[in-house]
């Protein structure tokens, strides 16, 4: 059986900033994760465009403050 997108954004959150896969629920977020900054947030979303072939406005990057926000924004795009 396949990722669902959650599993997948969890994932590539979990690589992006060193953590744990079991340690990314929904609510990690900029205030739980010290890495959460702007250098990786760029790379978080390099790797979100890259996992689920769409393109991330700037307007949209600026809402990657939580894993739950930036399956938000993947649901604008229409990945279910």
């Amino acid at each position: 059986m396949s990722e669902s997108v959650e599993q997948r954004t969890r994932r590539l959150v979990a690589e992006v900033f060193g953590l744990p896969l079991e340690s990314v629920t929904r609510a990690t977020s900029h205030e739980t994760v010290e890495e959460w900054d702007s250098i990786n947030v760029l790379n978080l979303l390099m790797a979100v465009e890259s996992e689920f072939d769409v393109v991330i406005s700037p307007e949209e990057a600026a809402n990657f403050m939580s894993v739950e926000k930036i399956l938000a924004v993947l649901a604008t795009k229409g990945v279910q």
